[in-house]
């Protein structure tokens, strides 16, 4: 259970950050195209697998609003603008969850860009990336994750909608 909180803090902190580092930036004056594969456009994130699963869970989006007792993680929009920018959209009764934007220092240049099969989120000095995959209306992120306790290696995948 050690480990399970352990990869659920870590996991948790990367996907807050990701959430607060959209919500804190709505303007960026930018204006490099850089194309996108797919990505362009609003989604929510559906699910947050880990192979193989921990404890027996596989999918983190379920434990943390069972955790959390509300939803607000997949109700946020995450809006990927062709001019390489991030912003994001908080449903009124989550607005709370915009307020811990600035107690994790996010920036106000949220960006984004596709390398070849990558995509890779930028916030003020903090970079992030992704293997990605985008199928129709629907978009994954992956990144492996080897547990310092026990030495194996996990798999994520943060999986969106299209709105």
């Amino acid at each position: 259970m050690k480990n399970l909180m352990y990869r659920f803090r870590s996991t948790y902190l990367l996907l807050f950050l990701l959430a607060f580092a959209t919500v804190a930036c709505n303007n960026d004056d930018d204006p490099t195209p850089n194309g996108g594969n797919g990505v362009e456009g609003s989604w929510n994130i559906s699910a947050i697998k880990v192979d193989p699963s921990v404890d027996g869970i596989s999918d983190y989006l379920q434990f943390i609003n069972a955790l959390l007792g509300n939803d607000c993680l997949s109700r946020i929009t995450f809006n990927f603008r062709s001019n390489g920018t991030l912003t994001g959209d908080v449903p009124q009764e989550c607005q709370d969850a915009e307020d811990a934007a600035e107690d994790f220092g996010v920036g106000q240049n949220s960006k984004w860009e596709v390398k070849g099969n990558k995509i890779v989120l930028t916030s003020g000095t903090d970079v992030s990336e992704y293997d990605l995959e985008v199928k129709g209306n629907t978009m994954g992120w992956s990144y492996n994750e080897v547990d310092t306790d026990d030495g194996k290696s996990y798999r994520y995948t943060i999986e969106f909608k299209r709105k």
